[in-house]
């Protein structure tokens, strides 16, 4: 019989206010073997101390600072892998609040095949009906022009997308609440010297992870059954000049390093055309940064974003020739 423990790791930075109710369904899981690590990215709101006061159970990996979600969830997955009974690392966004069966159906999908190294979960907005996040798609320019971007499934409910509601293959499962088997994990981290990128800090690092994990010839699916809400951008805001910044600047590096020659040399292009289309078909998102912050700071951020990642080309050439040269040998 296979063994099943799984490690939950939430990372947490401020969010105090969600706990109760994550920790509440996280703790009320239909499977019992499984263990629940929060990573407390240096909050100064009392997380940690409500953690241990209400949740006794929860194993607590306390950081100095806030190591961004890859980093922390880096941390808590180094943590985990100590108790070689886990065989499942699941990693779970704090501002979620999980169905009793989450677990156990994420765990049922990734046994369906030994070719499935991932797994989503499916992620709903607060009314529990409309779609937030079923899994990544992959799109020419690695974003796209629509509601929800490359967000599977966003705004639609199950009786509009019916294709969603059995499990079926996705590019890359979505960063709320995803599941990875445990030798892929380790694979990586010996390769790589760490699961999730730091350099990414937060946003896309999902995505990037899909692409490492499909380049070593795994599939990724997607765990219709395994469902939750979602509040959706808490931390740092739907449109804010931070997700923005780190959004823009975190595609370019993950087409930096994972996409095929041909495609990466026709990225900026694609790009490029991605941006004009905002102009002439409207984006809600970027409507509301330029809203927000008006048309030079959008133009601004686009400029920080591009050359931040010129002055990481040197460093993400070297990951993609690791990558690369690895995908070529099998």
């Amino acid at each position: 019989m296979k063994k099943t423990k799984a490690a939950v790791i939430i990372v947490n930075w401020n969010g105090i206010r969600f706990l109760k109710d994550c920790l509440e369904s996280v703790s009320n899981q239909s499977c019992r073997d499984y263990d629940v690590y929060f990573v407390d990215n240096g909050s100064h709101d009392g997380s940690s101390e409500y953690v241990s006061n209400r949740f006794p159970m929860v194993k607590i990996v306390q950081l100095p600072r806030n190591f961004g979600y890859a980093g922390g969830n880096n941390r808590g997955i180094a943590r985990a892998l100590m108790d070689r009974e886990v065989q499942y690392i699941v990693c779970l966004n704090n501002d979620t609040i999980v169905s009793k069966n989450w677990l156990k159906e994420l765990i049922i999908t990734a046994q369906t095949d030994d070719s499935i190294g991932a797994v989503s979960s499916k992620a709903y907005f607060s009314d529990g009906k409309t779609i937030q996040n079923a899994g990544i798609s992959l799109e020419p320019a690695l974003q796209a022009n629509r509601p929800g971007g490359v967000s599977i499934g966003f705004g639609f409910t199950d009786d509009e997308k019916p294709e969603l509601s059995h499990d079926c293959e996705i590019f890359a499962p979505g960063g709320v609440a995803a599941l990875y088997k445990r030798h892929i994990i380790e694979y990586l981290y010996r390769r790589d010297g760490e699961i999730f990128d730091e350099d990414f800090f937060a946003y896309a690092e999902d995505l990037d992870l899909g692409f490492r994990v499909r380049h070593l010839g795994y599939t990724c699916f997607l765990s219709a059954k395994a469902t939750l809400v979602h509040l959706h951008s808490q931390t740092t805001g739907t449109a804010s000049p931070f997700k923005a910044y780190y959004c823009e600047r975190n595609t370019i590096l993950t087409a930096i390093k994972n996409l095929p020659l041909h495609d990466l040399l026709l990225f900026p292009f694609r790009n490029v055309a991605l941006k004009v289309s905002y102009v002439f078909n409207k984006n809600t998102s970027v409507e509301s940064l330029k809203s927000a912050v008006g048309p030079l700071q959008m133009a601004g951020i686009l400029v920080r974003a591009n050359l931040a990642s010129l002055l990481l080309f040197p460093k993400f050439l070297m990951k993609r020739r690791i990558i690369l040269r690895e995908t070529n040998e099998k």
